[in-house]
């Protein structure tokens, strides 16, 4: 593993410098020995406190240099029309659409932000769920019953996380993506993580929280508070953090920013793309010792930051800037599907977690 990540660090290092240079793009996408031609995934599994020097050899190129704070959190009138209707948010692509349990279209789901605002948490039914379509992965076993809650990317429409959802039911996971006010995945003290299990599936015995970039986030905390604030239901075992990291979420300032570190029941994947140039860098290797001992670190070559979904991006902020993906999303979404069932699995089969009351919240 240290071999492979090794290779990986210095063709990711090699990549990331000769891109500032256009002219040496194509050069720097095929550099690193031949290795990377034949390997998708590298993959390290190691304490963060090895990780975080490594990661600091890399370019940083999300447009936040280091040293810089980030902006303070916009008022909720610049980005909602009000009552959970966001004034912009990323549209779901066409495949995304077809993924789908059931047809929604915005109508559908607009009512269904409106729910989620109303009931401030709360709603039972404004998510999406996909059941397991087989019994575990390949070669596996466990007692475990289990299912991974997805969070959304922030401001991209909830449906564009169906096709990813579909990969993970085809791997023995049921799956739910809850729908957010705003399409803004924060779930500070795990309120809606606990309705949507419950309401959907409440046989499954194993959860996996995970979220996609503003999402990750929100998973974190969700984990958190059902973790370490004496939450009951439901038994999380495992957290996703994809193309993110754990920050600060402007919670109340009696939900603390989670910190997992030291916790040798949760276990953790990180998955990232080193094509990525939206995700902060900076952050991501400072909040490194708030992931807990048995965190897996996936990076998967050639991919970028919108691919870990399928919306549209054309519409953001011309400040958002992003990577051009080497694989195709197909390829990009069945390695992150992979890299977190792996996780999951690990979970169950060496966890013995249950609910403690560590932090009063």
């Amino acid at each position: 593993y240290s071999f492979t990540y090794s290779l990986f660090t210095i063709h990711s290092s090699l990549r990331d410098h000769l891109s500032i240079h256009p002219s040496f793009q194509s050069m720097a996408s095929t550099t690193s020995l031949g290795v990377t031609l034949t390997v998708l995934l590298a993959v390290v599994i190691t304490p963060s406190a090895v990780l975080r020097p490594l990661y600091h050899h890399r370019h940083h190129h999300d447009g936040a240099p280091v040293g810089v704070v980030e902006a303070q959190p916009l008022p909720v009138s610049y980005y909602s029309n009000g009552k959970g209707e966001p004034k912009y948010t990323s549209s779901p692509l066409p495949e995304a659409l077809k993924a789908m349990p059931y047809a929604c279209d915005d109508d559908c789901v607009s009512k269904l932000r409106f729910k989620a605002w109303e009931m401030q948490g709360n709603c039972t039914t404004c998510a999406f769920a996909w059941p397991a379509t087989t019994t575990v992965m390949a070669n596996t076993t466990t007692s475990d019953i289990m299912g991974i809650v997805l969070y959304n990317g922030a401001f991209v429409d909830p449906r564009s996380y169906s096709v990813l959802a579909s990969k993970l039911a085809s791997r023995g996971v049921n799956v739910i993506v809850p729908v957010f006010p705003n399409d803004l995945a924060t779930d500070c003290n795990g309120m809606t993580l606990e309705a949507v299990t419950n309401a959907f599936f409440p046989n499954v015995t194993a959860w996996m929280v995970a979220g996609h970039s503003y999402g990750g986030v929100g998973a974190s905390y969700a984990a958190a508070s059902t973790l370490l604030c004496g939450g009951t239901s439901p038994r999380v075992v495992a957290l996703g953090v994809i193309g993110s990291y754990i920050k600060d979420l402007q919670c109340p300032e009696t939900i603390p920013v989670p910190k997992f570190e030291g916790d040798d029941h949760l276990h953790a994947a990180v998955i990232t793309g080193n094509r990525d140039l939206s995700m902060n860098l900076t952050n991501f290797v400072d909040n490194l010792n708030r992931l807990p001992v048995h965190t897996t670190f996936t990076s998967i070559i050639g991919g970028n930051h919108q691919q870990f979904g399928s919306y549209d991006p054309s519409g953001r902020s011309p400040l958002y800037i992003d990577g051009n993906a080497t694989i195709s999303r197909d390829a990009q979404l069945n390695a992150t599907a992979d890299a977190l069932v792996r996780t999951l699995l690990r979970a169950t089969k060496n966890n013995d977690i249950s609910p403690r009351s560590l932090v009063d919240c």
